[in-house]
């Protein structure tokens, strides 16, 4: 596994927090503020999040992919985490 370094982190990145076969992937909301990134996943239908340290983020493996998204019904995607707005004409 590839353990990411603080210059990898950018939004919409999956990552991991452990090596073992059913670790939640994440996916990186925004830039590292400090030492520390914002999280976010899914459990069901509700999305959550967190701050957590970068260090020990690793790139995700299929089967933790695929483990992840079996569990929680999908992954938070780019859109999950855009600071988007969208303005009706």
């Amino acid at each position: 596994m590839r353990l990411y370094k603080k210059q990898d982190m950018r939004p919409g990145l999956l990552v991991v927090r452990g090596k073992h076969a059913d670790a939640q992937v994440y996916t990186v909301k925004g830039l590292p503020e400090g030492n520390a990134i914002y999280l976010v996943w899914f459990e069901g239908l509700r999305k959550c999040g967190q701050w957590t340290d970068y260090s020990g983020c690793f790139k995700p493996t299929v089967e933790q992919i695929e483990y992840s998204i079996n569990a929680n019904g999908r992954l938070a995607g780019i859109m999950d985490v855009a600071e988007v707005t969208f303005k009706a004409a």
